[in-house]
Formats: structure tokens, sequence, C-alpha cells
């Protein structure tokens, strides 16, 4: 996705969320001082099928059905994928999820994405130095070696890398835009919040699929 496209979609959600694009920004430039690496580590992957796996409650189920081509893990989802499957072959992240299973399988071999957003600026100061060979994304104004292919949460944005390395086919799994997973610390206002990131994920990945010419049908397993 050209950054062009991508823009009022970013200014519709920043709005929506009520997030501080100036702190978007600032994050951006910390993230690339500290991580500033290209894509020559991707062409493995490009043109190869896709399997983009997300945080549903229903994960665990659905990763039975994951078989050839390459992985791309949202964070929040590593835990239940690596019980299941080991290591995968790329995992996004903005740093929320269990980063001590992150970094294990970045030094084991997989590929980190680490995202900036205004939230999570300490979060790249404390972690960054554990991924010196990681790539830097933003959902602000991309840079050299600072990239923006599109999406908002880590399960779009795995999906919208792997339209950007020309999977012929992507698969999602494990994503449900209905249900949250609910954590014991979260307040009506949280709870809220996370359902609206659910239906920006789903008109995302709608818009992605539109896009391949694929059509849009929700399910544990979705072929975009």
């Amino acid at each position: 996705m050209k950054f062009e496209d991508w823009f009022p979609f970013y200014l519709q959600i920043t709005d929506s969320l009520g997030i501080n694009r100036t702190e978007d920004y600032r994050s951006s430039l910390i993230i690339h001082k500290l991580i500033h690496n290209d894509l020559s580590a991707m062409d493995p992957y490009r043109g190869r099928n896709a399997f983009v796996i997300g945080n549903g409650p229903h994960l665990n189920d659905a990763l039975t059905t994951v078989s050839g081509g390459y992985t791309i893990v949202a964070d929040s989802a590593i835990d239940t994928y690596t019980e299941s499957l080991g290591i995968p072959d790329i995992i996004v992240s903005d740093m929320d999820g269990n980063m001590d299973n992150i970094i294990g399988c970045y030094n084991r071999g997989t590929t980190v994405f680490l995202h900036a957003h205004g939230d999570n600026i300490e979060k790249i100061w404390n972690y960054a130095k554990y991924f010196p060979d990681a790539m830097a994304t933003t959902q602000n104004i991309p840079m050299v070696n600072l990239y923006n292919f599109g999406g908002f949460s880590d399960g779009d944005r795995a999906a919208f890398l792997a339209d950007h390395l020309s999977a012929n086919n992507i698969t999602l799994v494990g994503f449900d835009f209905n249900h949250i997973n609910n954590k014991n610390y979260y307040d009506s206002n949280s709870v809220a919040r996370k359902k609206l990131k659910l239906a920006w994920a789903k008109y995302l990945l709608t818009y992605l699929a539109n896009s391949r010419g694929r059509k849009f049908s929700e399910g544990s397993i979705i072929e975009i």
C-alpha cells in the first residue's frame, strides 16, 4: 500500500481513537535512530503463500490448518503459536506481547518487525537493543528504512506486509472481529476501544482483499 493511499485511513483512525499524531511521529524518529535495516532479508519470502496469525479466541483450533508457505504472527498470538508450532518466520510487534518469547524467537532466527506509535515510546527505548537486525515500521510518515506498508493493529499490519511481499495467497488464521480477548484489568472504556480497533481491522482487511481481487468473508480461516 502506498503512503498516499494509507494516509486518509490513518487520519480517520487516529481521529476516531483520539490518537496523538505528533507523538506517533516522535516515536518514528526514535525507532529510526535505533533500528534502520533494509528489507533485503525479506527477499526469500517474496511471491510465496503467507499465513497471517491473529489472536482470536479460537486460535488453537485454527492453527491446525497452517501448512506450507511462511507465517507472520501478530505479537499477541505468539505464546499460543509457539506452544503449538514452534518459532514463526516473522513476528509483527508493537511490543505489547510476551517480549521474552519474542526475543527468544528472534534469537533463534525469526525476523521481527517492531512498530512505533505514540503510546510505546518507552518500550522502544527498552527493547530495541535486543533486536539489532529487526525491521522498523511506523503508522505515520515513512523514512529511509522505516517502513509503512499500511495497516494499524498488529494483525492487519501483518497482512499488509504479506501483500507488500507479493504473496500469492494470504490466509488469515485465528482472526475474530466480534469478540475481544478480554483481560481482567480492562474497564468499559478499554473494551470499547478494543472493539473499535477490531472494527478498523476488519475494514482495512476488507479493503486489502478487494484490492487483491478477493472477496472478504469472515471466519476462523480467511483467504485474501
